[in-house]
């Protein structure tokens, strides 16, 4: 089936007539590959000269360095003629650039993340073309409480727990991330290229999926010419499209058009745990005379994500969604992840039931985004702003200029659901009042404020938060409290994080510590681990962790821990599911360089036990046991989630005690869609030797699912 509508905005008899010979090629030109890095540092010195990858970092090729470099390399022109246009487009480039070609100045860009694109047409030539690129990537100052005044909007890339040398070490900025990270292309168009295609989808009837879509276009014209555009709207995996044609007088410069995809029946973008992710290609083709000038395609899904009226649940196409999030950094140098790595990440996400993901105070990989969308995985979407920044008017300004670029940037991803400013700013945050004397209550107010209005102003019906606020981390049995606290902690609509530290594997923790594994660890070892993020005080006098009597004992003990407070807290928290809890997000998924962190695999994705806890935890049908393990009377009270569209009647939950080999079995159970049904309440209980298993049966007697729990996972 192929739908043909013709929409005529203006007449073309006014339009200049093009005689001219519609001689030029459409055409992409990868630049990725070998090129030349110089570098001369602060001092003008020069210290070296590297043949290295684009894209990638200058760590990649294991230049531990900050400051300026110079990248070149040669591109050649088969031929030149004067309707052709070219443009340079460079996806990342950490983090700031300047663009030269055979000599001549181009453009200047800034923002890691920030796309540089530009037009080229006046300084190329046929053959042979130098392409050179200065690279700006410092680290901050050394100041007096450097890191509370940063200056680099690179959030966790530049100051984070997760950093080598940590936050709070003057090493937290080694093994900068400088360089080209992003895919480098030479585009080559016809006279009227497509600058902008930006389309905000809209459901207008849920239940019989009747859609519809509101689309910029801006083009960039070098002429007065009158163009066809062509609109194809079609179902990825299927033969069906729809076309639309518009007739359009172009003037000299941009124009900028507003244009719709009418109503029809369409199928919805769905989350992964409730459905599919159906995405459609929208192409747009600009043509003059018959011929292709340029083309753009992106992919979208027809979705709507909000709050609920009383800002209480998240909505999917109008349906209360409960989040199961996990928070992520796939590496602290993003050019060495590859689109298989972050489908890896994905799929392992998937398999441990998790149904969004925070890409915590960075923006990844344009990869991620994509595969995100396949994979109908919901994606908060955090702003590089991690903790303390300068204050002054001018940094704010460049803040909102990043944050509108941001939004530019993925607009057109289905998978993103929220947009998030500040992650901790230093006015929500007191305990920095403890780490930094200049602290003050009042710092970043308008930087957070100028990031939130440019987040709103996208206008883009997604959730937008000004920050992710401390009390949304409780950090129960980490960095305060016992992870027990859970059972009565009352949360906050989000949790964003929550988790405790584990070691890697063996073999990444023998080689962190270089293979000084004798007992007790001297001052020398655990400073190296320090540098590696691991957390001395936290885990000895706040978790409580028992260092046993080798190495190896301490290393199980940590993974244990892990496992423990990530099944405690998930439950407690996912049995507040329709009393004002919304979304919890595990800190955090992967390790992000080879260190002791939150994570629940290593950096080689080597799973930890807390893994596996997650996983089962996070089933989006869960029965869940809270035990009061009391001398007089041992009792269970147990209660199942229903995270999913789909209700069980006459269903039955099995519980069965290791302690006496006993099992009883609670019937006739109807648990609603997307509901929390308590089961029993205070279940006398013999005794509890070694574990519990609670398996839930559908009316068939075949397993919806199974949890079970350790006797330490019930004491509390």
């Amino acid at each position: 089936m192929r739908i043909i509508l013709f929409m005529t905005l203006f007449s073309l008899s006014s339009c200049a007539s093009f005689s001219e010979n519609n001689d030029w090629v459409v055409n992409n030109q990868t630049l990725n590959g070998k090129w030349r890095l110089e570098i001369i540092d602060e001092n003008d010195t020069w210290t070296g000269q590297y043949d290295v990858s684009v894209p990638g970092h200058w760590k990649t090729s294991g230049i531990n360095y900050a400051g300026a470099a110079y990248y070149d390399r040669q591109f050649e022109l088969d031929s030149q003629n004067q309707l052709s246009r070219y443009w340079l487009e460079f996806d990342g480039i950490d983090y700031e650039s300047a663009v030269t070609v055979n000599g001549k100045y181009v453009s200047r860009q800034a923002g890691y993340f920030v796309p540089h694109h530009m037009e080229v047409t006046d300084v190329v030539e046929p053959g042979d073309n130098k392409l050179n690129v200065w690279v700006h990537s410092p680290n901050e100052k050394l100041v007096a409480d450097w890191s509370l005044y940063k200056t680099l909007i690179k959030g966790v890339l530049n100051h984070h727990d997760t950093r080598p040398g940590g936050a709070w070490s003057d090493k937290g900025q080694d093994w900068n991330s400088g360089g080209i990270w992003g895919d480098v292309t030479l585009k080559q168009t016809g006279p009227v290229a497509v600058e902008t295609l930006k389309v905000r989808p809209r459901v207008n009837h849920f239940g019989k999926q009747v859609t519809s879509a509101e689309i910029e276009l801006a083009l960039d014209s070098n002429r007065e010419v009158g163009a066809t555009i062509e609109m194809v709207l079609q179902q990825q995996g299927s033969n069906d499209a729809e076309t639309f044609i518009v007739e359009q007088e172009l003037k000299a410069g941009q124009t900028n058009l507003e244009l719709s995809i009418p109503q029809a029946a369409r199928k919805l973008w769905w989350p992964w745990d409730w459905g599919e992710p159906t995405l459609y290609d929208l192409t747009v083709s600009v043509s003059i005379n018959g011929q292709l000038t340029d083309q753009k395609t992106v992919a979208i899904g027809f979705r709507e994500m909000t709050l609920d009226s009383n800002n209480k649940q998240f909505l999917v196409n109008g349906r209360p969604y409960f989040i199961r999030g996990t928070n992520y950094i796939a590496s602290q140098w993003l050019g060495e992840v590859t689109s298989e790595q972050y489908q890896q990440d994905l799929d392992l996400m998937k398999s441990a039931n998790v149904n969004s993901v925070r890409v915590h105070a960075h923006v990844a990989g344009k990869a991620f985004y994509e595969l995100a969308d396949k994979t109908g995985m919901v994606v908060w979407q955090d702003f590089p702003l991690q903790w303390g920044y300068s204050d002054s008017p001018s940094f704010a300004l460049e803040a909102a200029r990043q944050a509108r670029a941001m939004t530019d940037l993925l607009f057109n991803h289905p998978s993103i659901a929220f947009w998030s400013g500040h992650n901790e700013p230093p006015w929500d945050a007191t305990w920095m009042k403890y780490k930094y004397p200049s602290y003050q209550s009042t710092q970043n107010k308008h930087l957070s404020e100028s990031v939130y209005q440019a987040l709103l102003a996208a206008e883009d019906r997604r959730v937008v938060r000004k920050a992710s606020y401390t009390h949304e981390h409780p950090w129960l049995g980490w960095y305060s409290g016992s992870y027990k606290d859970y059972r009565t902690y009352q949360p906050s609509m989000i949790v964003s994080e929550f988790g405790a530290q584990a070691m890697p594997s063996w073999e990444i923790l023998e080689a962190i510590a270089e293979g000084k594994v004798e007992w007790p660890l001297d001052d020398a070892v655990l400073n190296t681990l320090g540098y590696h993020n691991y957390q001395h005080h936290e885990t000895l006098n706040i978790a409580h962790i028992q260092q046993g009597e080798s190495l190896s004992h301490f290393w199980n003990n940590s993974q244990e821990y892990q496992r423990l407070v990530t099944k405690f807290a998930a439950e407690h928290l996912r049995l507040n599911k329709g009393g004002g809890v919304a979304a919890i997000y595990q800190f955090m998924f992967v390790d992000s360089w080879p260190s002791v962190t939150w994570s629940v695999m290593d950096v080689e994705r080597v799973p930890k036990p807390g893994y596996d806890a997650m996983k089962e935890s996070y089933q989006p049908v869960l029965a869940v046991a809270q035990a009061e393990l009391t001398a007089l009377q041992p009792s269970l009270t147990l209660s199942v989630i229903n995270d999913s569209l789909t209700s069980f009647n006459d269903a039955s939950l099995v519980v069965t005690n290791s302690y006496n080999q006993k099992s009883w079995k609670y019937e006739g159970l109807n648990i609603a869609a997307n509901s929390l049904v308590e089961v029993a309440n205070q279940q006398p209980l013999d005794g509890l030797a070694s574990y519990l298993t609670l398996e839930l049966k559908d009316n068939k007697g075949e397993t919806v699912s199974v949890n079970r729990y350790l006797a330490q996972d019930l004491e509390g």
